[in-house]
């Protein structure tokens, strides 16, 4: 990695569309405080951005509820784009006609880098794998720093980076869509289902998206992918990348047989972990495990450096996993409760009804994101005892798995209590929506909170459900 400087500051002017309380804030206060003239514009109101407002440096011009082409007007040099909008609102579509750059925070931040870089993208398990793989190389002795779609913007923490430091990024797609020059030593593609077909004309499409994490890589880089993935492996284009895979089914450079993972990056097999002394349940938290573990030992084989095995499997079992996902809440009247409100893919759902044994209740529904939800019904039988309906999308579903016991929810309380009513000693009630949570919540942590709160005053007897 080496440092860019793609401009002077002198005269610059930069648009920022989008401000959010993350990405938009730390891209327009991090261009103040490198010189340059800089703008936001969003659409809500100025009252609804107050907030975030009071937070921007002085100099940051705002324009609020308003995100008309005829912004414009002010001839900015370049666009620094929010991945919460759309490339398709006619603002960005008359930048481009007047050859104004459009960059992503992740470009913008790329620029002002020194340090090594894991990118990891893919439609489920990036955050846990962008956790786990900091933490397995923090524990082999990396300097290594968590940033991107899990919260931390990158271009928040780019100047804190050393040169021997590891950026460890989870990339969104739509963060993906503006990268020019971004360039990971070691990318990683979890896998591919489904998603954001509300933003994308097809898989294809949002594949394609994805796949900028690897367009700029080299010989020199490595890329970690799904061996186990059709899709992926009838649509991954060549790469100049080397590139390594994970499998739970085969052989593969980092592979799964018999509860335990094993590696053979280094020409023979090593057996690194069991999968029984994870804290992260379920075969597809393996997965995750396998990725971090190539990406750790892809880095240091480019570096030249060194790995303990013997510290990357203790790594590997002392990692407690992230909130909201498949997260074990506690047990009431002989039921579990288990928090999965990160899952908003149908893919995501499959891996956790596949990673709990017994009977479930399924807490389902949301805001619909054009995934086929169909698929859903064969991983129904034989595990779903019945579902709990909830959301935008609850009589939509009531239609499509009317051959399963079901019951409609107005609250998250009021699903929850359901569930209990339904339920028996035994059971667990699983709260994974397979749907996005805007229609309810402010974003799936706020909804996944609220269930957690349902079960606390459930189990301290603060909440009637019989």
């Amino acid at each position: 990695m080496f440092f860019i400087r793609i401009y002077t500051v002198e005269q610059k002017k930069i648009l920022v569309v989008g401000l959010g309380y993350r990405t938009g804030l730390a891209s327009s206060n991090f261009l103040a405080g490198k010189g340059f003239a800089v703008t936001v514009c969003d659409i809500k109101s100025r009252e609804d951005l107050l907030p975030v407002i009071k937070k921007l440096d002085r100099s940051v011009k705002v324009i609020a509820g308003n995100q008309d082409p005829s912004i414009l007007e002010t001839a900015f040099d370049e666009i620094v784009l929010s991945p919460g909008v759309p490339q398709s609102i006619p603002l960005i579509q008359e930048a481009k006609n007047k050859g104004i750059p459009v960059l992503s925070e992740i470009e913008l931040a790329y620029r002002y880098c020194t340090s090594h870089i894991v990118g990891i993208t893919g439609t489920d398990g990036k955050s846990t794998t962008t956790m786990l793989t900091a933490h397995c190389l923090k524990a082999t002795g990396f300097d290594a720093h968590p940033c991107g779609n899990i919260g931390i913007p990158y271009v928040s923490i780019v100047d804190t980076l050393k040169k021997n430091s590891v950026a460890v990024i989870e990339l969104s797609s739509f963060q993906l869509e503006t990268i020019h020059t971004f360039k990971p030593d070691v990318a990683i593609l979890t896998n591919l289902t489904p998603d954001h077909l509300d933003r994308y004309n097809s898989l294809e499409d949002y594949f394609n998206a994805k796949m900028n994490i690897a367009k700029n890589q080299d010989a020199s880089d490595y890329f970690i992918v799904n061996g186990d993935d059709e899709f992926i492996k009838t649509h991954l284009p060549p790469l100049q990348s080397k590139q390594y895979s994970f499998s739970l089914q085969k052989e593969a450079d980092c592979f799964f047989k018999d509860g335990a993972i094993y590696c053979t990056m280094n020409g023979r097999r090593q057996l690194l972990a069991h999968a029984n002394k994870l804290k992260i349940l379920g075969l597809h938290n393996v997965q995750n495990a396998m990725s971090a573990v190539l990406a750790t030992l892809s880095l240091a084989k480019k570096l030249n450096r060194e790995i303990n095995l013997r510290k990357l499997e203790e790594a590997l079992y002392s990692f407690e996993g992230l909130p909201h996902r498949v997260q074990m809440v506690g047990s009431f009247e002989g039921r579990a409760f288990i928090n999965d409100s990160k899952a908003t893919t149908v893919g995501a759902v499959i891996m956790a009804l596949k990673s709990i044994p017994g009977d479930v209740i399924l807490i389902l529904g949301g805001r619909a994101k054009g995934d086929d939800y169909s698929r859903l019904k064969s991983y129904f039988k034989g595990k779903v005892k019945a579902l709990v309906l909830i959301g935008e999308t609850k009589d939509d579903f009531s239609v499509l798995f009317s051959d399963i016991p079901h019951i409609k929810a107005h609250t998250m309380e009021d699903a929850v209590i359901k569930a209990m009513k339904v339920s028996s000693q035994g059971d667990t009630v699983l709260l994974s929506p397979a749907c996005a949570s805007f229609d309810m919540y402010k974003n799936y942590e706020e909804r996944g909170n609220d269930f957690i709160d349902i079960y606390n005053r459930l189990s301290r007897g603060q909440l009637r459900w019989m």
